[in-house]
C-alpha cells in the first residue's frame, strides 16, 4: 500500500509541476455560471458559503458578499424588484433571491447566489475548489455527486466518512481530476444545507464536439429544487415531533389540539410520497408560490434561435419530491442519464427525475418563434380521495419559461398571459415518460412508461471496467431499503438499511482508519442475522476486496421509492422487479414475488416487511443477470416501492464510499451506509488533513494539570 501510494503521489506530483496554465475563473456574485478556459491544465474556483436573507441585497466587498449589510426588497405590482427604503441598490450590491415570490426566511449561498454557479470544464482538467465557511454556526462539506474520486477518494467530500466538516471561518481547498465528461452536480453533505441552497451543476464537457446541437450550459441548465417556508432543518424537527406530522398551519404557530393533521400524498401507483407538504417549488432558484399572481414573481427564462437544436442540462436537486418535467408543445429527446450517454429516447413528452439524478435531452427549437412556452416541474401527487383513476393531479409545480430570440425576455407582467398547454395524452395519441419510480401508469392515463430497464449506453463501456454475470464469492449483498412513514408514539425504527439506522462516527474513517485514531469495532453494527428488527443505531459498513464483481440486491419493502445514490461508483444496472398491481386503480398493493423475508425463522409474528432485515430470491425467481458493454450505468436510481434493483460494480475504486438514500429526511433518519473497498489498497490522505473526533480527559489528568501550573492556577 506504501508503495502505491508513493507512486501516485510522486506521478501526481511530476504531473502537477509540468502544468501549464491554472485558470483562476472570474466567479462571484455576478456570474451564474464559470466557465474555464479549454486550453488550461487546471481551474480554480473560490467558493464563499454564507447564511443570507430572502429578498435582500448585499453590499459586495472586494468582489465578496458582505453579509451583515444587506436591503430588503420587494416585487411590486408592475413585476419590478424596489427596496424597502426607495433607495436604489444596482452596482456594488448582489442580486437577491426572490425565490418564490413569497418565502421570506434565511438561505445558504455560495458567492451570494442560490443555486450555486454551474461551473464548466473541459474533461481531463483539474478541478481546484477553495470553499470557505462564512457561517456562523454551522460546518459543511462539499459532495461533488457523480465524480467517481478515483485515486482521490479524500476529496469525495463525506462529513465524517472522508473529511472533517469545514468549521466556521476556515477554508477547505477540493482538488481533483474531471476524468469523464457529462452533467454532475455538488452540494453540502452536512445535515439539510443541501435544501437551503447549497449545490449547484457541475458541467465536464468533452472534447469532442457534437455538431447536430448547441451545447451551452451556461444557458441551458436546469437546476430542479423544492423549497419550504422554513430551513429545512425546522422543516425535518417538525416532522419528528410528538404531533404525529404537519398541521395545516402558519410558521410558528402552536399546532391546535384535536385539528385534522397533515395527511401524507400519493403517487399514481398508491405509494407514499408527500409526507411532509410541498409548499413551492424553484428552477435555478426562482419560482412562484401559489398565493403569488404572476406579475410579482420572477421567474427563471430560457432563451433559443429558431431552427436551431439545443441541448438541456437537467439536475434533479431536490431534498424530497420527484419531478415530471415538459415543456409545453416541444418534444424532447433524452440523451443522457447520470453522466452516461444513451440511445436516444425520442418524442418524449416527461422526464420524471429525483433527487440526485441528471438527465439531458434535446429539444428542437421548431414552433411559433412569437409565443412563450411554459416548462413545467410538477409533482407527482394525485388526489386518491375524488374518483379515478385517472386520479386529479394535485397541481402543484414550479415554473419556467422558454422563449425565442425574435422576442424580448418575458418580464412578470408577461407570464398570465402565456397561453401554451402542457402534453395532452389521450388513447390514440399516449404520452411517453421516461424513468417512472413505478412499472406503469393505470391505462386510463394515457401515459406509456419507458423505464430504465430498457436504456441501453450510447458506447461501449470499456472492457476492463465490465463485472462478470456471476457475483464473486461471497460478493451478493440483499439490502432492504425500510421506509418506516410518519413518527407514531413508541415507534423505535426509522428509516434504515436492514433495520440498521446509520450513525456518523466522531472522526472520519477513510482517515482515522490510515492513523489508527478510531476505534471502529466499538461503533460497527452487529453483523449476526435477526439482530436489528426493531433497529439498531451504528455505523453500518460492509468491507469489500479489491477488484472483486459486487452485486447488490436493492428492495424496498415500504410504501415511499427511494433515489438510492453510491458515492465513488457508475454501478451498472442488470435487472428491474416491481411489485403486484391493483388493475382496477393501478396501486401497487404486494411486494415483488421475486424476494422473500425469511419470515418462518422470525419469532416475532407481527413483523413486518418494512422491518425485514434478511432477503433472499424466491425459488425459481432469481431475474437473468446479462451485463453487457451497453448495460446502463448511473449512479443514482429510483428504487421503487414494493420492488428492487440488481446493481453490479467491480471493486477497483479503493476508498470509504457512502451509500444512501438521497431523499434528505431518509438519509438523515438513517437510511444510509459505508463500503469500505480495499482499504489495503487506498491512497492515504495527504498529509494536513483536518482530524476531528472525541476528547476524553479523566479527572485526575485534569487536577494534575493543574497542580503542573500552580502559577496561573494559584495552587502553589
Amino acid at each position: 500500500m506504501q508503495l502505491f501510494g508513493s507512486i501516485f503521489i510522486s506521478l501526481l506530483t511530476l504531473s502537477l509541476a509540468s502544468l501549464k496554465t491554472i485558470h483562476h475563473v472570474p466567479c462571484d456574485d455576478s456570474t451564474a455560471s464559470c466557465r474555464c478556459n479549454q486550453d488550461a491544465d487546471a481551474c480554480e474556483f473560490n467558493f464563499e458559503v454564507s447564511n443570507l436573507q430572502t429578498f435582500a441585497k448585499y453590499e459586495v466587498k472586494d468582489g465578496n458578499v458582505y453579509e451583515l449589510n444587506g436591503f430588503i426588497h420587494y416585487i411590486n405590482e408592475s413585476g419590478q424588484l424596489v427596496s424597502y427604503d426607495g433607495n436604489v441598490y444596482g452596482a456594488g450590491y448582489s442580486e437577491a433571491a426572490t425565490v418564490d415570490g413569497k418565502t421570506y426566511r434565511m438561505f445558504s449561498s455560495i458567492n451570494g447566489r442560490m443555486p450555486g454557479p454551474t461551473l464548466i470544464v473541459t474533461e481531463g482538467q483539474t478541478i481546484i475548489v477553495n470553499v470557505r465557511n462564512n457561517m456562523k454556526n454551522q460546518d459543511l462539506t462539499i459532495h461533488w455527486h457523480g465524480i467517481l474520486q478515483r485515486n482521490t477518494p479524500w476529496m469525495d467530500g463525506s462529513p465524517y466518512v472522508t473529511q472533517c466538516p469545514i468549521t466556521a471561518n476556515a477554508v477547505f481547498k477540493y482538488i481533483f481530476i474531471a476524468d469523464h465528461a457529462g452533467t454532475f452536480w455538488y452540494h453540502s453533505h452536512v445535515e439539510a444545507q443541501r435544501g437551503d441552497g447549497i449545490q449547484g451543476a457541475l458541467v465536464i464537457l468533452g472534447r469532442d464536439v457534437d455538431a447536430s446541437y448547441l451545447d451551452l450550459p451556461e444557458r441551458h441548465t436546469i437546476n430542479l429544487q423544492d423549497w419550504f417556508a422554513q430551513p429545512f432543518m425546522d422543516v425535518f424537527t417538525t416532522q419528528h415531533s410528538v404531533e404525529e406530522t404537519f398541521y395545516p398551519r402558519d410558521v410558528g404557530e402552536l399546532p391546535v389540539p384535536n385539528r385534522d393533521v397533515y395527511t401524507p400524498t400519493l403517487l399514481p401507483d398508491g405509494s407514499t410520497h408527500g409526507t411532509i407538504p410541498y409548499f413551492s417549488g424553484l428552477i435555478n432558484g426562482k419560482g412562484r408560490h401559489r398565493d403569488v399572481p404572476y406579475s410579482k414573481s420572477i421567474l427563471a427564462t430560457f432563451r433559443v434561435d429558431y431552427g436551431r437544436r439545443y441541448r438541456f442540462r437537467m439536475v434533479g436537486e431536490q431534498s424530497l419530491f420527484a419531478y415530471k418535467v415538459s415543456v409545453d408543445q416541444h418534444k424532447l429527446t433524452v440523451i443522457a442519464t447520470d453522466g452516461q450517454d444513451i440511445k436516444p429516447i425520442r418524442e418524449v413528452d416527461y422526464v420524471i427525475i429525483q433527487s440526485g439524478e441528471r438527465y439531458d435531452f434535446l429539444l428542437n427549437a421548431d414552433q411559433d418563434p412569437t409565443e412563450y412556452y411554459w416548462i413545467r416541474a410538477e409533482t407527482l401527487e394525485v388526489d386518491t380521495t375524488g374518483n379515478g383513476p385517472p386520479f386529479r393531479s394535485l397541481g402543484k409545480k414550479v415554473e419556467a419559461v422558454l422563449y425565442y430570440s425574435i422576442r424580448a425576455e418575458p418580464s412578470p407582467t408577461d407570464y398570465a398571459r402565456i397561453s401554451s398547454s402542457p402534453p395532452s395524452c389521450t388513447a390514440s395519441s399516449p404520452c411517453i415518460a421516461v424513468n417512472c419510480p413505478f412499472k406503469s401508469f393505470h391505462p386510463s392515463y394515457h401515459i406509456e412508461c419507458i423505464n430504465i430497464g430498457s436504456f441501453k449506453l450510447l458506447r461501449q463501456s470499456p472492457i476492463t471496467e465490465i463485472p462478470s454475470n456471476i457475483p464473486s464469492l461471497g460478493q451478493e449483498y440483499f439490502l432492504n431499503f425500510g421506509y418506516s412513514g410518519p413518527p407514531t408514539a413508541g415507534q423505535k425504527l426509522r428509516d434504515n438499511i436492514n433495520g440498521k439506522m446509520f450513525k456518523s462516527p466522531p472522526a472520519p474513517v477513510l482517515i482515522a482508519s490510515q492513523r489508527k485514531t478510531l476505534d471502529l469495532p466499538s461503533l460497527l453494527c452487529p453483523t449476526q442475522p435477526y439482530t436489528c428488527e426493531e433497529g439498531c443505531t451504528c455505523l453500518h459498513m460492509f468491507t469489500i476486496p479489491y477488484n472483486k464483481t459486487v452485486q447488490m440486491i436493492w428492495a424496498n419493502f415500504g410504501g415511499e421509492s427511494h433515489p438510492i445514490h453510491m458515492h465513488g461508483h457508475s454501478f451498472f444496472v442488470v435487472a428491474t422487479g416491481y411489485g403486484g398491481c391493483d388493475k382496477k386503480t393501478g396501486f401497487t398493493i404486494t411486494t415483488s414475488p421475486d424476494l422473500s423475508c425469511r419470515k418462518d425463522e422470525y419469532d416475532n409474528t407481527s413483523f413486518s416487511e418494512e422491518q425485514c432485515t434478511t432477503l433472499h430470491w424466491r425459488s425459481g425467481h432469481k431475474p437473468s443477470i446479462r451485463v453487457n458493454p451497453y448495460t446502463l450505468r448511473k449512479d443514482t436510481v429510483i428504487i421503487p416501492s414494493g420492488g428492487y434493483v440488481v446493481i453490479e460494480f467491480l471493486s477497483n475504486n479503493p476508498g470509504f464510499w457512502l451509500l444512501h438514500c438521497h431523499i434528505e429526511p431518509h438519509m438523515m433518519e438513517g437510511m444510509a451506509m459505508v463500503l469500505d473497498i480495499a482499504e489495503q489498497w487506498q491512497n492515504p490522505a495527504p498529509p494536513g488533513m483536518p482530524t476531528c473526533g472525541d476528547f476524553k480527559l479523566s479527572l485526575d489528568a485534569f487536577y494534575e494539570k493543574l497542580v503542573h501550573n500552580p502559577v496561573t492556577t494559584g495552587y502553589a
